[in-house]
C-alpha cells in the first residue's frame, strides 16, 4: 500500500483529526531526527561528550538491555561471524581465526587477568578462558551472563559481573592485564564509552593492553542504523583514549567483519 492510499485509508478509518495530527507527528519526528544527526556531527567534530549531549540520548544502557530479549539459542552469537561472508565475502572461520591471532593473541599474555566486556553467548569467551589465569566477564544483560554461566559451569577461572550505572566499580585498581571487547562498543554512545575509559584507567595495570571494537564511518547509514551502530568514529575514540593518558597502538579497519567498524588497540604506560 502506497503512502497516498494509506493516508486515505486512515482518513476513512480514524478520522480527519487523528490523521492530521499523525501526519504532523510523523513529519515532526523526521525533522527532529535530522536536527539530532546534524548536532551529533558537530559533537563528534568538537569531541563533545556528557549526559547533556544529543548523542548521549541514543544507544543508551537501557537501549542495550535489549540483548536480554535476544534469542541466543540458535547460533550463540556466531551469526555475526557469519556476517563477514555477506559484508566482505570472506570465509567466516578463517576470518575469526585471523582476528583471534592478529588481535587477541597478539596482545594478550598467557596467564593474564583478563576482562571481557559483553560476552554475549561466549563466542570469544571460549578462546579467552584457557589462556587466562583469571577471566572476568561483564555484561549489562543478565541473560548473557546466565548463558555463559551455564556454558562454562565447569571452568573455575571465570567470574561473572553485571554492569550497572557505576560501570566497572566491582574491579579493584590495577587488577586487569588485558581487556577484550568485540561487537559491543559498536552499540555504545560516546558518553558511556568515556565512562568505561575512566574505569579502564583505574583498573588496568601499567603495560596492559585493551582491544576494543567500535563504530567508525559507514558508506551506508541505512546499513549502520540497521546494525544499531552508535554515533562514534575513530577520531573521537582516539581523542577519548588519549584524554585518559593511554597510548594508541593501532586502529585497524581491515580485520572487522562489517565495513565501517574499527578496532582500536591501546595500552596503559
Amino acid at each position: 500500500m502506497g503512502k497516498i492510499e494509506k493516508f486515505f485509508k486512515y482518513m476513512k478509518e480514524r478520522g480527519v483529526l487523528w490523521t492530521f495530527l499523525y501526519v504532523i507527528r510523523f513529519v515532526g519526528s523526521r525533522i527532529v531526527r535530522g536536527i539530532d544527526m546534524y548536532i551529533i556531527r558537530i559533537e563528534k567534530r568538537k569531541f563533545l561528550t556528557g549526559d547533556s549531549t544529543v548523542s548521549a540520548m541514543y544507544h543508551t544502557v537501557e537501549d542495550n538491555k535489549r540483548w536480554n530479549r535476544y534469542d541466543w539459542s540458535t547460533n550463540g552469537g556466531e551469526e555475526w561471524t557469519q556476517d563477514v561472508k555477506k559484508y566482505k565475502d570472506l570465509d567466516p572461520e578463517k576470518w575469526k581465526s585471523s582476528i583471534i591471532n592478529e588481535m587477541m593473541l597478539k596482545y594478550i599474555k598467557k596467564g593474564s587477568t583478563v576482562l571481557e566486556i559483553g560476552p554475549g553467548a561466549g563466542r570469544w569467551t571460549e578462546i579467552l578462558q584457557p589462556i587466562s589465569s583469571r577471566l572476568l566477564i561483564a555484561d549489562i544483560a543478565e541473560k548473557c551472563l546466565a548463558i555463559c554461566k551455564e556454558r562454562f559451569k565447569e571452568k573455575d577461572n571465570i567470574e561473572y559481573y553485571r554492569v550497572e550505572e557505576d560501570m566497572l566499580s566491582f574491579i579493584p585498581e590495577d587488577a586487569i592485564e588485558f581487556i577484550w571487547s568485540y561487537d559491543v562498543f559498536v552499540h555504545i554512545n560516546a558518553t558511556d564509552t568515556e565512562k568505561y575509559l575512566i574505569d579502564f584507567k583505574r583498573i588496568m595495570k601499567p603495560g596492559s593492553y585493551a582491544v576494543i571494537h567500535h563504530a567508525d564511518k559507514y558508506s551506508s547509514m541505512k546499513e549502520a542504523r540497521k546494525a544499531a551502530r552508535s554515533h562514534m568514529d575513530g577520531k573521537l575514540f582516539a581523542h577519548l583514549v588519549e584524554k585518559y593518558d593511554f597510548k594508541i597502538v593501532e586502529q585497524n579497519d581491515t580485520l572487522v567483519h562489517m565495513p565501517g567498524d574499527l578496532i582500536t588497540v591501546f595500552f596503559k604506560p
